[in-house]
């Protein structure tokens, strides 16, 4: 993790270099080129989740037919899945290469390297220290919000009522558990969520028009 830790401290100080000699600035340019580097990937992710909705009727009548038999509704499943060219795994696959990116960015925000390397420029509209949790809380409150929006924007393979339930919950859950992140990480959750959403959004009304 040291190693995932120094580079990403490299890559932080590149954006401060190139885009506006600010912290919290060199993270939100940070976040833009991880998401950009991912894109691709989002749209095949997306693409499989609407896939998974549209076969849904039929997993339900698969599940009903052989819920007695585990044996031959996996096999059933599968088959359903090669027939219709689809990954139920494929949705999750940005979200996985996001996860070193983001515990790479935390340890290194809160590295003693870091807190050396901003000194007194630590500052990023009214966070006086991004080093340290938004004592404000505007952060986590823009954590659940854009939260909610991603969450309302994907492509759901859920009952109506278990995805009210995930829409509602998942983004008070992440919202509890960002109150003690810095809010250089906090700056790249809300960034990175409201780049997904837009994504999201673009992706789903082009596929809608190409059908």
């Amino acid at each position: 993790m040291d190693y995932l830790t120094n580079i990403m401290l490299e890559i932080v100080k590149f954006f401060y270099a190139i885009g506006g000699h600010n912290y919290g600035l060199a993270i939100i340019w940070l976040t833009i080129a991880v998401n950009i580097a991912l894109y691709p990937l989002t749209v095949s992710s997306i693409q499989q989740m609407a896939a998974m909705q549209r076969i849904q009727p039929m997993m339900q009548k698969i599940q009903d037919k052989h819920k007695e038999n585990p044996q031959q509704l996996q096999k059933e499943m599968m088959d359903l899945y090669k027939i219709e060219k689809v990954n139920p795994l494929g949705g999750c696959l940005p979200m996985i290469l996001k996860i070193p990116v983001f515990l790479a960015l935390f340890f290194a925000l809160q590295s003693k390297e870091f807190l050396a390397l901003i000194g007194d420029n630590n500052g990023f509209l009214w966070i006086s220290n991004i080093a340290k949790p938004d004592p404000t809380f505007v952060m986590v409150i823009l954590i659940a919000v854009s939260t909610y929006l991603m969450q309302k924007s994907m492509p759901s393979t859920a009952a109506g009522s278990q995805m009210q339930i995930v829409t509602w919950m998942m983004p008070i859950f992440i919202a509890f558990i960002s109150i003690s992140f810095s809010a250089g990480l906090q700056i790249y959750w809300v960034v990175s969520n409201m780049i997904g959403w837009a994504q999201q959004v673009y992706i789903v009304n082009s596929m809608k028009r190409t059908r």
